[in-house]
């Protein structure tokens, strides 16, 4: 009987160690899959900023070529409106009118 019980103790002991390795094993296994993850994380947040900042340049070069499009169209517009003679004699009169009126 004494035979069986020391067998039982001993199979515990195995028993126990083989859990304890399982436990070390598995905890290794865990942190070493959420390190990958954070890295993976902090690649996924890196790619995401930058896919950002690209479309926030790109949205302002965009903002840039309309801004001076837009001040090519009135600055000729401009121009052309102080070439303009009739226009010019036009406002030249009414000015003069305004004058003459006061």
């Amino acid at each position: 009987m004494e035979n069986v019980i020391t067998r039982i103790v001993e199979v515990e002991k195995q028993c126990a160690q083989e859990v304890d390795t399982a436990e070390r094993e598995s905890r290794m296994t865990i942190e070493a899959h959420r390190e990958t993850l954070e890295e993976k994380k902090a690649r996924e947040f890196a790619l995401i900023d930058k896919a950002g900042h690209e479309r926030l340049s790109s949205a302002l070069e965009e903002a840039k070529r309309s801004s001076e499009a837009e001040t090519r169209a009135v600055s000729g517009e401009y121009g052309r409106l102080y070439q303009d003679p009739e226009l010019t004699e036009t406002i030249q009169k009414k000015v003069l009118s305004l004058l003459l009126a006061s």
